[in-house]
């Protein structure tokens, strides 16, 4: 009966075909179509208490495709307070098709009727098991996630279907989850997370592996057992309890989707998963339908094969009983274009959007510009990688970048997780001043397979009678792959203010040495301190005193005696000077990208009769 039911509320549904402009002044506005939902009000619910063991009721899933079919289940037990404050309904599946695969990785947010009322979704199964049992959370502590208000009224990534604003984009706490998914068993069974596949394509095995890697503390499984979007124009999704959603976290020419079950329906407002994904609270991510491919039965957990469909609202809670989702909103994502130019081969261009998040933004895009170069040239070998990265930041210019990375065996997205562009992109979206909207990022790379790199293996200086004013050749000993050593004679200035410390000479590669910047104190000199750089190509000799400067209101002093800087740093008030302490530094361009750091001390005399001045290579 609950079957015919459904078939008739899907047959009476309504589709909204409201249009929406991304962006005002838009040359065409994009198509946002509303999704198709249940017209009826949602199911009477059985509270918690009436629930008793031996009970029968059926679940709804999606089997094959996307419609959603019943399946038999019976109570086994309750367990209390199996999370703070929350019990879960321990039941058993008693369908054929369950019995061989157990309760599924996708599976999650199934919805459990018992005489035809809802009493919760489908969360949690045993891993390892030879009974096809699962745990529910109750549909109460899922509806009582409903009444957590929003903090703010607007949001940059979120459009409204029906007018209106959204609500804003406020993750700050990180994904607060231990491993819950197939990956936290080793060898025994653990009740876990009815673990939520994310479905990946157009990424490479090496690629898939990183990700898995990266999200290991969210329980979330990279799963190349799926596809991306069907090519075609857009079409209005459906979203029915049973059906199944997934939060999309990449799309375009690589696709990741986590994929679980709808739980519950009413107009707008749509409670899937019966557990986290994350876990990081208020959230706003894409959802979208999605169609499933097949199950696929594993001794450890057996999971759903699935690919997206259509966009249908946006995920804006992530909470430990449910996410949420409202499908009146439409969420933006980043994109990303990337273009590989490698050795007599044409440029290839990839194109993506990723989801806009502070925890999540910066890693999913170095996956994906890491799964291109390895797309575009896979060759495990010796690369010297160059990227020109353009960051576009609303309402200031953009940041153009360039980075030097030499790589002995191909370039993963970890190797390119400390490029300029990417950890730009992340201090932007974690500076202390005010929040900013990333508009898109451009990443032009050239590859080149040789191994011209050489580190840094020694320093030394003509003498140890070093005077304040003189100019010194100081002694760089580099050592390259394959080839003998060479010296590179850096002439270096001793400032007459040194005269008598005891100085540490430091000698890096300019690209892991952060120029002398002042204390940014509004987001426009924070964003330009972001801009400044030193060539991976050039040596830079950095001269440290204990105590030489000071950076005061956005600009560095040097040079101070001891009676200005007690004056700048006073010791009645907070708001002082902060102390500086390089005296000199100077930038000494090479034929080859350098790596490796050298220090040494030297004691400064103070009778020195010339001196000299060296102009700087100035920053890029």
């Amino acid at each position: 009966m609950l079957r015919a039911t459904l078939r008739a509320t899907l047959r009476a549904t309504l589709i909204a075909t409201t249009l929406v402009a991304l962006s005002a002044g838009a040359s065409e506005a994009a198509v946002r179509l509303h999704a198709i939902v249940p017209a009826t009000p949602p199911p009477a619910i059985m509270p918690l208490s009436d629930v008793r063991p031996g009970m029968v009721g059926q679940a709804l899933t999606v089997f094959q495709g996307t419609k959603p079919e019943p399946f038999k289940i019976r109570v086994v037990s309750i367990m209390r307070n199996f999370l703070p404050k929350q019990d879960v309904i321990l039941i058993r599946a008693e369908d054929p098709r369950v019995e061989f695969s157990g309760i599924v990785a996708g599976m999650s947010g199934s919805p459990v009727y018992i005489d035809g009322k809802l009493v919760g979704a489908i969360a949690y199964a045993w891993s390892f098991a030879k009974e096809p049992l699962g745990g529910v959370t109750p549909i109460e502590s899922m509806l009582a996630e409903r009444r957590r208000p929003r903090r703010a009224e607007k949001e940059t990534y979120v459009e409204r279907l029906r007018g209106g604003s959204g609500t804003p984009d406020a993750l700050a706490r990180g994904l607060g989850l231990p491993p819950m998914g197939p990956m936290a068993a080793v060898g025994e069974p653990h009740l876990l997370r009815a673990s939520v596949p994310l479905s990946v394509s157009g990424f490479t095995p090496r690629t898939v592996a990183e990700l898995a890697d990266e999200l290991r503390p969210s329980g979330l499984v990279p799963l190349q057992a799926g596809g991306g979007r069907r090519a075609g124009p857009p079409a209005a999704g459906h979203v029915e309890p049973g059906s199944a959603i997934g939060v999309e976290l990449v799309r375009g020419d690589m696709s990741t989707v986590a994929t679980g079950t709808v739980t519950y329906v009413n107009g707008a407002d749509v409670l899937a998963f019966g557990h986290p994904l994350f876990g990081i609270g208020e959230v706003y991510l894409p959802l979208v339908d999605a169609e499933i491919h097949a199950f696929l039965p594993s001794l450890s957990q057996s999971f759903k094969m699935s690919s997206p469909l259509n966009e249908v609202g946006t995920l804006v809670q992530d909470r430990p009983a449910c996410i949420i989702g409202d499908l009146d909103a439409r969420s933006t994502m980043l994109p990303v274009d990337v273009r590989v130019t490698g050795p007599g081969t044409e440029p290839r261009l990839f194109h993506a959007e990723v989801a806009r998040n502070r925890r999540l933004t910066g890693m999913l895009a170095s996956m994906v510009i890491g799964n291109a170069i390895a797309d575009a040239e896979p060759d495990v070998t010796d690369m010297v990688v160059t990227l020109n990265s353009k960051v576009g930041v609303k309402g200031y210019a953009p940041l153009e970048l360039r980075d030097q990375i030499f790589s002995p065996e191909g370039v993963s997205g970890h190797a390119l997780a400390a490029s300029r562009g990417l950890k730009a992109m992340g201090e932007l979206m974690f500076n202390p001043f005010e929040p900013v909207v990333l508009d898109r990022m451009d990443v032009d790379v050239r590859v080149e397979f040789r191994r011209d790199v050489a580190d840094i293996v020694a320093v030394s200086l003509p003498s140890q009678d070093v005077h304040a004013g003189d100019t010194v050749g100081l002694r760089v000993t580099l050592r390259p792959y394959a080839g003998a050593e060479y010296v590179e004679t850096v002439p270096v200035i001793i400032p007459r203010t040194l005269a008598g410390q005891t100085v540490k000479v430091e000698v890096a590669t300019g690209a892991s040495v952060k120029p002398d910047l002042p204390q940014a104190e509004s987001l426009q000199v924070y964003i330009d301190n972001l801009r400044k750089s030193y060539p991976a190509t050039s040596i830079v000799v950095t001269l440290q005193t204990p105590d030489d400067g000071a950076s005061l209101r956005g600009r560095l002093i040097s040079g101070l005696p001891a009676s200005a800087l007690d004056t700048l740093r006073p010791g009645n008030q907070t708001r002082r000077a902060d102390a500086y302490h390089i005296a000199d530094r100077t930038v000494f361009p090479v034929r080859q990208l350098v790596s490796g750091k050298q220090e040494l001390s030297i004691q400064i005399k103070d009778d020195a009769l010339g001196g000299g001045e060296m102009g700087r290579r100035p920053l890029q």
